[in-house]
């Protein structure tokens, strides 16, 4: 896939997957059902320790990023705080906003960190 090709595709499934996410939290939120409750029977279950143990790598990493592209450590900490609150959704918006600022592939992977010119 050309480098304008994968930026198209970011810049259209990643918002996407954003709107999915937060349409899925309003979901769960308007059920009334408590987090802590169906958590703990969630995390009784050896395949939903996997997942939880998954989703928190997954949100490490994917923050991880986020702090790795970012100049200013306060926007990092902002990144950090709504990605533990809303999860792959702030992951998501963030890759959305850095896919339509930048104008190629690389810049929305790597921001201002691209490769050095070597002389």
């Amino acid at each position: 896939m050309s480098g304008a090709r994968g930026l198209l595709v970011l810049r259209v499934a990643a918002p996407l997957g954003a709107i999915v996410m937060f349409a899925t939290i309003a979901w769960a939120l308007a059920t009334g059902a408590a987090l802590g409750a169906d958590g703990s029977v969630i995390a009784a279950l050896v395949w939903g320790r996997v997942t939880f143990i998954d989703l928190a790598l997954a949100l490490v990493l994917g923050w991880s990023w986020i702090a790795w592209r970012e100049a200013s450590l306060g926007r990092a900490l902002i990144w950090l705080v709504l990605t533990a609150v809303t999860g792959s959704g702030a992951i998501l918006v963030y890759l959305s906003i850095a896919a339509w600022r930048e104008q190629d592939l690389t810049s929305v992977l790597v921001g201002h960190r691209g490769p050095v010119a070597r002389h």
